[in-house]
């Protein structure tokens, strides 16, 4: 009797199952719903303290990592740096490379390209320095020669002054200058006397017997006609 009133019973639960699952479910959403209401109901009273709260744990979360971050980026500083460094000389190695091969590749024309330039450069810089000098040539000539005659004027001038001032000193230079002169003329003639006495002396005794020729020619024209009276 027992064991079929358990029966009887297990029976209708199992013909109800369907129905308790769907009762416990709505008793239990029921239960989580005002749960919910409960739980929304004190953070909408504590909305702004929680906001704080958030605030300062994110703010210090916030500072925590930037400690951190300062930490290691102080403790690889040196290495990121050269790191920095390589990468840039690296970089710029590169680029220097890639220009100096496009200049490689195209050095003939750059060349040519250079050099037309320049020739326009040139031919305008002449051109207008011309056109300068034809619309101040009548001005430029009359200040030239204004210019020249100045500087001629100091010149001369500074030169006069000079010369008044060392005047004692140039006239005794030119005495000694003179002398010298004069004396490496004496030299040489002494010298040349010494080195051809024979001739001299045989020169000297020519003119000496044509001299004593001719005057005993002149005494014995001059006393024949005497004589003769």
């Amino acid at each position: 009797m027992a064991r079929k009133a358990i029966n009887d019973k297990k029976w209708a639960l199992r013909r109800n199952e369907r129905n308790f699952i769907e009762l416990q479910a709505l008793v239990r959403g029921n239960f989580v719903r005002q749960g919910l209401e409960r739980r929304y109901n004190v953070v909408s009273q504590r909305t702004d303290d929680f906001v704080k709260i958030q605030a300062q744990a994110r703010g210090f979360l916030v500072r925590y990592r930037l400690q951190v971050h300062k930490k290691l980026l102080r403790d690889v500083l040196p290495t990121i740096i050269a790191l920095q460094s390589l990468a840039r000389a690296n970089l710029v190695r590169q680029e220097f490379e890639r220009k100096h091969q496009i200049l490689r590749d195209n050095e003939p024309q750059t060349i040519l390209l250079q050099s037309d330039i320049r020739g326009y450069l040139f031919r305008e810089l002449d051109k207008a320095f011309r056109r300068r000098l034809a619309k101040a040539e009548p001005g430029t000539a009359l200040l030239q020669a204004r210019a020249r005659g100045m500087l001629a004027r100091l010149e001369f001038f500074g030169r006069k002054g000079w010369l008044e001032q060392e005047e004692d000193t140039i006239i005794d230079l030119q005495s000694r200058i003179r002398g010298y002169l004069i004396r490496q003329t004496h030299d040489e003639k002494a010298r040349h006397y010494r080195e051809n006495m024979d001739k001299v002396i045989k020169i000297q005794s020519l003119v000496r017997a044509k001299q004593q020729g001719e005057a005993y020619k002149s005494l014995s024209t001059t006393n024949f006609p005497a004589r003769l009276g």
